[in-house]
């Protein structure tokens, strides 16, 4: 393919004036413009006081064009990226929170954990588990849902008959960002147990 030669008059503030050609600049094809005996282009316009310009020209490379179907492309490749950037900036993900890391059962007892949603997406459970049997829910609770910004409660029990302390977690999974959040858990085999560790470490109580 033949490339396309432009040429540009830059005839300008000479003692016969500014070329019409060089005052607005345009382009010349090679086909409008003659070449004297050294293969140099003229300029075949006048000047403003209607003399030949007759000046050399220059040369001008062309810019190459772009196909529009790699342009439109590259527009929506763009956009796409745009999009993907501003989703993950967001901070669109639910994320899980819970009031407390551990807690401490008597025999038959019933806590309720408070889980929040911090985030700016619905969470979702998908189940609890627990590493002894002895702790449990009511498996309606899996599958809870929380909005951005709500809470909840999950009941959580302990075997009414232990024959030890059972020391154990929790797992909530869900689809928070956060991944799934681990609650410790202490099971006491005797009532009185978890009350003479917490009076033990009373400020409040002399223990000579």
């Amino acid at each position: 393919m033949t490339k396309e030669v432009l040429y540009r008059c830059k005839n300008t503030g000479g003692p016969d004036g500014d070329c019409e050609h060089a005052t607005s600049n345009e382009t010349l094809s090679a086909s409008a413009v003659t070449f004297n005996d050294n293969g140099e282009a003229i300029c075949p316009g006048e000047t403003v006081f209607g003399e030949k310009c007759g000046a050399v020209l220059e040369e001008v490379i062309p810019q190459k064009k772009l196909p529009l179907g790699i342009i439109s492309v590259a527009i929506v490749g763009l956009v796409v990226v745009v999009g993907a950037i501003s989703f993950f900036l967001s901070g669109s993900d639910a994320l899980l929170n819970v009031n407390k890391t551990n807690l401490s059962f008597l025999p038959g007892e019933t806590i309720k954990v408070e889980i929040s949603n911090k985030g700016e997406d619905n969470l979702k459970l998908d189940d609890v588990t627990f590493s002894d049997d002895k702790f449990s829910i009511d498996k309606k609770y899996e599958g809870l849902e929380v909005a951005p910004n709500e809470h909840a409660y999950i009941p959580v029990k302990f075997a009414n008959h232990v024959e030890h302390d059972i020391h154990g977690s929790m797992t909530i999974n869900s689809n928070s960002s956060n991944g799934p959040v681990t609650i410790d858990l202490l099971g006491s085999s005797n009532p009185w147990s978890v009350i003479d560790s917490i009076d033990s470490t009373s400020p409040m109580l002399d223990n000579k």
